[in-house]
């Protein structure tokens, strides 16, 4: 059995590029993959990832990184490659993002990286390959730019899958894209889970518990105010972005779902005149109780904030096992 296992292993070797905390890696993890090579540029993101995952995660700018470094912690190319380029080129909560997409695309340093990522993962040659961002990604040609651009590569025709995270049991209203050269689709047997389902039986961050990450954070007296008052699904504050308004410290409904989860996001508790802690952040992305973040507790929110969820990719790390 042992020797059967190592075998099993090596052929389900995987890269992350773009880690963050480590939430892609976490659900494909729990399918069955095994990490060999991380990159990430965020300091709180590669310690959060080295914490849970160990020394695999390393400091490389993707867009000067080649496959060498790559290939040489691997036993051999790897089952599958998944990256998560920065979206704040294409995000509609980014009120500097430029009005041209081409130009988001190939002009912007930062937008590049998507170019970079599909260019990296063409030179490992995995087995299967996702690539994950905002649907904004895709906003006027550039759908049909990376669809030539993934062909010129060699990786053949992709799939744009579009990803509603309450479809894939995450109690969060979180919608993206995975472009990958598999077509996937919601697990059969995924439920729809609510904020009270997920946080409803936590202790008030003020009792005795013990639970890491679950410690009461204080907001100005101002907000303290008007969360007496406050109406679930209304916010606090507001920001606009590049084309709509947004809330932050929003009231979170017990029996829906919460809004999509950002790196800057806050909530307010459905019953509690308070903000949700990280621990209940990390519930709701549906990381394990037991995950462990490094970083203030500002970091510690990004981190989780700017994750996968990791039940989205332990579902498609099932349903890569069932075409092996």
């Amino acid at each position: 059995m042992y020797i059967f296992d190592q075998l099993f292993y090596r052929y389900m070797e995987m890269v992350d590029l773009f880690c963050g905390g480590g939430g892609s890696s976490t659900g494909f993890h729990q399918a069955g993959f095994v990490t060999k090579f991380a990159v990430d540029r965020a300091w709180h993101a590669r310690e959060t990832f080295k914490a849970n995952y160990g020394d695999i995660v390393y400091n490389y700018d993707v867009s000067k990184l080649r496959s060498e470094p790559i290939l040489d912690k691997l036993s051999e190319k790897p089952t599958l490659v998944t990256a998560s380029p920065p979206c704040e080129p294409f995000t509609t909560a980014n009120n500097k993002r430029v009005n041209d997409p081409y130009m988001r695309l190939f002009d912007d340093k930062v937008g590049r990286l998507m170019i970079h990522a599909i260019r990296l993962i063409s030179e490992l040659d995995p087995d299967f390959w996702m690539i994950e961002n905002v649907r904004g990604i895709l906003d006027g040609e550039n759908r049909d730019l990376l669809r030539d651009e993934i062909v010129d590569m060699g990786l053949g025709e992709p799939y744009f899958n579009w990803i509603n995270a309450t479809r894939w049991g995450v109690p969060s209203e979180r919608t993206r894209v995975i472009i990958s050269n598999i077509n996937l689709h919601p697990p059969s047997d995924a439920d729809y889970l609510t904020v009270n389902d997920v946080i409803g039986d936590l202790p008030k961050p003020a009792y005795p518990h013990g639970i890491e990450y679950h410690e009461y954070n204080p907001v100005s007296s101002k907000y303290r105010d008007e969360m007496v008052t406050q109406a679930p699904g209304h916010g606090l504050v507001f920001f606009y972005g590049s084309n709509q308004d947004f809330q932050n410290y929003i009231r979170l409904h017990p029996n829906r779902p919460a809004p999509v989860v950002m790196g800057k996001s806050k909530f307010v508790h459905p019953f509690q005149d308070r903000i949700l802690t990280p621990f209940e952040h990390g519930r709701l992305m549906t990381f394990p109780d037991d995950y462990q973040y490094v970083g203030t507790t500002e970091q510690i929110y990004d981190v989780i904030g700017e994750a996968v969820p990791p039940k989205i990719t332990k579902a498609i790390g099932e349903q890569i096992l069932a075409k092996l």
